[in-house]
């Protein structure tokens, strides 16, 4: 199957656009990739099962942020290029709240040096454990949170307490939930309810008629933890519809140990409004067609399970991963009992990470472990089966490297006895490094002899800051026209990653000597670990792909010569992802002016 891209002879495509055409196809090639992973044979009226792109993952050693408490570090990529992760229970990031939620504000490129500028302690929902607030006995917990065009959307929702507890079944409620939003990065919070721009949370008032908290979802119907798709929810970083809606998951009612999930979905165009009548939910099978809108309900009791696993779902947090063209969940459970979280029972945990093609499923299970010392996530002592209870593992979009296998994952450890072997606060921040394994994509660095250069190139390895933008420190530029790249690739899908400037201009690419494409590199900043240019659909085999640097200039660049560069080609193929999880910076994160006045020197590099 040719790709949109290999008709569009010698048209000029601006970047944008080249992802946009890109998104379709390449979910179409993962779905065609031999070599299927899940060989069982399905009755002809059931979905085809795609195959299995992620099958593994390992840890490395962790950062651990122990200047405040708490637990439920969800989070995403906002808008300013700062994280915003939830705390519960909390004394928040920098040790200043003692709080039922806390909204933390984290800088810094690199995940082993975060610091937070703004912590919010969102007092009006009370201090930490407050069950006393309201009549009903229960106190405050945070869901999922969301940057979308620049607003913060939280989910919070009642749990523990006299009248939530989980006894005698051993799963622990989360009811009536709603949605608060901040159009000034935490600053100030709005809910539905009347309360606006309130700099202490905007807590739903408790409604003594109802004889429950002011709610969007009463009850145990649906508490909102949103898929994020990067960088304050871009619509060209999203699939499946993502442009257009925004997706969340949610437990039928447990925050720990429930037993499926369900989704929903509302309108980008909607969010804002705060109103339930909005959202509609999945009917489909798991797996079905998510697109068709005959599979979604605004009646939240008629929505299907995507994942069911009984008692083995706890809050879900999820995220698109663009290279992979798939969604990974993370959950984690305790193995189930009546008495939790009495007789160390929170002290044993198990992580269980699922993925899948699209939001609906269908969820594959691809790790499953203890959070325990042999499995090496404090250090490696395969003797040692002391158990952690490390719980609400979630990834951080802002440190998904542009392979898609290096990761970032936060997660805080036993609520009850916070105290082990080589870590004297479990009960925080974690920031683990983590690396999916997979059989179908691999990454090539620039430095790979695999890869040809002719004409005039320059190497570069950086380290400092350099090292945090390009893959593996290094890449390779040219200013020079008609200068030459050849990449050969057994595989069926490619994609040239680069870096887009002022002083970028149009470069051919040409996939086994078919007639070139134009891709415009120009961006108004540096923007490094781009795609510039993705093929999917390729017939199986070796292919090569050449990229030149035209004389063709952007009008908008600034005067003086063009530029292109290398930092690595991504493909599908029989290789696996890295052995080792190194930490990283995502693409679309502009690099800081280096030395770049009034007088900028015409140099790739010194001034971007």
């Amino acid at each position: 199957m040719k790709s949109v891209s290999s008709s569009l002879h010698r048209a000029r495509i601006p970047l944008a656009v080249v992802a946009i055409l890109a998104v379709l196809p390449g979910l179409l090639a993962f779905s065609s990739l031999s070599g299927s992973l899940n060989s069982a044979s399905t009755p002809p009226s059931q979905p085809t099962t795609p195959p299995q792109v992620i099958t593994g993952g390992t840890f490395g050693l962790p950062t651990k942020y122990t200047s405040g408490s708490g637990d439920t570090w969800f989070n995403t990529w906002s808008s300013n290029g700062d994280i915003f992760a939830t705390s519960n229970d909390t004394s928040g990031f920098n040790g200043k709240c003692n709080s039922d939620i806390a909204v933390n504000e984290l800088a810094g490129s690199n995940p082993a040096q975060l610091t937070a500028p703004f912590v919010n302690c969102m007092t009006s929902y009370g201090h930490a454990g407050d069950t006393s607030q309201y009549p009903d006995g229960c106190d405050w917990k945070s869901g999922g949170i969301i940057s979308v065009s620049g607003t913060l959307y939280l989910t919070v929702a009642r749990q523990t307490g006299p009248n939530c507890t989980n006894a005698p079944n051993g799963e622990q409620p989360s009811r009536d939930a709603s949605i608060v939003k901040s159009t000034d990065y935490g600053r100030t919070w709005s809910n539905s309810f009347g309360i606006t721009n309130d700099p202490n949370g905007a807590a739903p008032s408790y409604d003594p008629a109802a004889g429950r908290v002011q709610a969007m979802f009463p009850g145990q119907t649906f508490t909102p933890f949103f898929i994020n798709y990067g960088q304050d929810d871009n619509p060209s970083s999203t699939a499946n519809g993502g442009a257009t809606y925004v997706y969340a998951l949610s437990t039928n009612g447990f925050a720990y140990d429930g037993s499926y999930l369900i989704l929903g979905r509302v309108l980008r165009s909607e969010i804002g409004r705060l109103k339930a009548a909005n959202w509609q939910f999945y009917t489909g099978s798991p797996g079905g067609n998510g697109m068709s809108s005959a599979n979604w309900s605004s009646n939240v009791a008629m929505a299907q399970p995507v994942l069911s696993a009984r008692n083995k779902l706890s809050q879900p947090a999820a995220q698109y991963i663009p290279s992979l063209h798939r969604y990974v969940l993370t959950t984690f459970y305790y193995p189930f009992s009546t008495t939790w979280p009495a007789n160390g029972t929170a002290s044993r945990s198990w992580f269980t990470f699922y993925e899948a093609p699209a939001p609906w499923g269908p969820w594959t299970l691809f790790y499953s472990q203890p959070t325990t010392m042999s499995v090496c996530y404090m250090n490696c002592q395969p003797t040692n089966d002391w158990p952690l209870g490390l719980y609400d593992p979630t990834l951080v979009s802002k440190f998904v490297r542009m392979d898609g296998l290096s990761n970032v994952l936060f997660t805080s450890g036993d609520f009850t006895d916070n105290s082990r072997y080589d870590d004297a606060s479990l009960y925080a921040l974690h920031a683990f490094p983590f690396t999916l394994a997979s059989d179908l994509v691999h990454i090539t660095d620039d430095s790979s002899p695999q890869i040809t250069y002719s004409g005039s190139w320059t190497s570069g390895t950086f380290d400092s800051v350099g090292s945090d933008y390009f893959d593996n420190g290094t890449v390779h530029y040219t200013d020079t026209t008609g200068a030459s790249v050849t990449f050969r690739f057994t595989g069926s899908m490619v994609e040239w990653i680069g870096s887009t400037n002022d002083n970028h201009g149009y470069a051919s690419v040409s996939i086994d000597g078919e007639p070139a494409v134009m891709v415009d590199g120009y961006s108004s900043q540096w923007v490094h670990q781009v795609t510039l240019f993705q093929r999917t659909g390729l017939s199986p085999g070796r292919h090569t792909i050449t990229i030149t640097l035209s004389s063709e200039r952007d009008p908008r660049q600034i005067p003086g010569v063009s530029y292109m560069d290398v930092d690595a080609f991504v493909t599908s193929g029989p290789a696996r992802g890295p052995e080792k999880a190194t930490f990283g910076v995502p693409r679309s994160a502009p690099l800081p002016p280096i030395g770049c006045g009034k007088d900028r020197r015409d140099s790739e590099h010194s001034c971007r």
